[in-house]
């Protein structure tokens, strides 16, 4: 539409409106696109075009009605953008429109490369969208050393089931630069390559000449970062990939197994354990040790990790009970415990323990976790009668 026919234009303003929008979606003008439609809603609900008061001093229904046409106007524009590849833009519009989902499957289409990797890294990993594959760009195209910084620095905030994706793709990058090296490492030393899906617990067996030198067939600061990170995990596949990890760790010369904190000073050895543990194996061991490490803690040194991290133990192996006495009797009042230990409600779940729940919060004080206790048992009891 040409500036002239604008200016003489006769027809109905619901005509005019039509004829503005087409041609501004035609001409890819979504910022103007944009402020069309918010005119059009102000229009239609007759309120000034140049000097309408805040959306929250409106009365209802006028309020909810421009809530609703703002919203459609940011997913119709997002929407167009995301269609011209504007990814950046068009989220700023998906975002308040509660659009993630389509920005999800935008992000799914995108092959990145040297010119769109920065923004994919942003939209993906730091705008929450897509934070797995976002993650994965980020080792990737970025390197191991970015990538955990990152991960260190953004591992408080993430969800639970967010911190577990990103520590997988690490634990499995990693995995696959060892057993590449050793795999290479051992095609030098016996004339012929192992299995390339041999494990790492496999290439390294009746292989100790593979730890003769002080030199680590990964950067060993890569190996103990995602190690630790591998704490998070819960899947058994991946575990035992991390397994894996600890296993060649703890066979490295002592000079690359840096220490770590309480409850896992002994870095791979603990580890180790605690994997076993998820795994279910060698139970009773892993959770003798990690009673030692609590007894033997300095906890105004060493704070609540090794008492969480035997409670994780003992929740991953079937001993929610005892997961719930030792938060009883080790846990400090008005202390609350980090993501990474199991919640004291799910233990109570899944050992049917609500009596010694309610017990614990009384005796805690605490009328919130008790109300949601009840809730909790009220739900899991109509879930077995249906």
């Amino acid at each position: 539409m040409d500036l002239a026919t604008l200016s003489n234009w006769s027809g109905s303003k619901e005509e005019l409106f039509d004829r503005l929008t087409h041609e501004l979606a035609q001409a890819g003008r979504w910022h103007e696109l944009f402020e069309a439609r918010l005119i059009e809603a102000r229009s239609r609900l007759g309120l000034s075009l140049t000097d309408s008061p805040p959306l929250d001093e409106l009365p209802e229904p006028a309020r909810s009605t421009l809530e609703n046409d703002y919203t459609a106007a940011c997913r119709e524009v997002g929407g167009l953008m995301l269609d011209a590849g504007q990814l950046r833009e068009a989220w700023r519009y998906l975002r308040p429109a509660g659009e993630k989902r389509m920005m999800h499957a935008a992000l799914g289409q995108m092959v990145p490369n040297d010119e769109n990797i920065e923004q994919l890294i942003e939209l993906a990993l730091y705008e929450g969208i897509d934070i797995e594959r976002g993650y994965g760009w980020m080792l990737g195209h970025l390197g191991t050393c970015n990538a955990i910084t990152t991960l260190e620095g953004m591992a408080p905030q993430l969800p639970p089931d967010s911190l577990e994706a990103c520590a997988a793709v690490l634990v499995r990058q990693l995995d696959r630069e060892l057993r590449e090296n050793l795999r290479s490492h051992i095609a030098q030393q016996e004339s012929s390559a192992p299995d390339a899906n041999a494990s790492v617990a496999e290439l390294i067996t009746d292989r100790q000449w593979l730890f003769d030198s002080q030199a680590s067939h990964v950067d060993a600061s890569h190996l103990a970062a995602a190690v630790r990170f591998a704490r998070v995990l819960t899947h058994p596949a991946v575990v035992e990939v991390a397994l894996g990890l600890a296993e060649y760790g703890r066979r490295l010369n002592p000079d690359l197994q840096y220490a770590g904190d309480p409850p896992f000073e002994e870095l791979y050895p603990a580890h180790r354990l605690f994997f076993l543990a998820t795994l279910r194996r060698e139970v009773p061991e892993a959770i003798e040790y990690f009673r030692n490490q609590l007894d033997a803690c300095d906890t105004h040194m060493a704070g609540t990790a090794p008492l969480e991290t035997l409670m994780v133990v003992l929740d991953r192996t079937g001993h929610a009970a005892e997961a719930m006495e030792l938060y009883e009797q080790s846990a400090p009042a008005g202390v609350q415990l980090s993501p990474f230990a199991p919640r004291l409600v799910d233990l109570a779940a899944k050992c049917d323990g609500w009596e010694h729940y309610e017990a614990i919060l009384r005796d805690r004080d605490d009328p919130v976790g008790i109300a949601i206790g009840l809730l909790e048992r009220n739900k899991s009891a109509k879930g077995q009668n249906t």
